[in-house]
């Protein structure tokens, strides 16, 4: 039964990986949006480490990859948290809290960063959008605290 589920994970997994690699490929991405303010300040091409590691943020390969990467990762955490009798119990013990603190990690910084670009978007400067990113942080933070007194987490 077991084996059965890993192998429709696994299809499925492939399914999913040969769909991004059709989609980024095929070029459908090449559209400009006005409203996103463009970076100012110049510079030349070998001007530092920022000009390569916003080209990669910028390729959607790359972010494809990270994304299989990321998702793999957290594949075999999960594994390894329900893993059987093979895998020490250690290990199973601090796969659970890896995979909440990664889960957590993950959903953190995509409110802060997803409400950081929005704000962006809409024309903010960078320190206004960095606040209302913190503040979207602080108020899911009262909300867990909140939850928690009234007994529901």
């Amino acid at each position: 039964m077991a084996q059965t589920g890993l192998f429709l994970g696994f299809v499925l997994g492939v399914v999913l990986l040969a769909l991004t690699v059709f989609l980024t490929g095929r070029g459908w991405r090449h559209y400009t949006v006005t409203s996103v303010p463009t970076p100012t300040g110049g510079g030349s091409a070998g001007s530092g480490g920022g000009d390569t590691a916003r080209r990669w943020g910028d390729d959607p390969t790359v972010l494809s990859l990270v994304f299989v990467l990321a998702a793999l990762g957290f594949g075999a955490m999960a594994v390894l948290f329900v893993g059987g009798s093979a895998i020490p119990e250690s290990v199973t013990n601090a796969a659970g809290p890896v995979l909440v603190a990664g889960t957590l990690g993950v959903v953190v910084a995509y409110l802060f960063y997803g409400t950081y670009h929005a704000a962006r978007g809409r024309g903010l400067e960078r320190s206004q959008a960095a606040l209302l990113g913190s503040w979207v942080l602080g108020l899911l933070f009262v909300v867990g605290v909140a939850l928690r007194l009234v007994g529901l987490l």
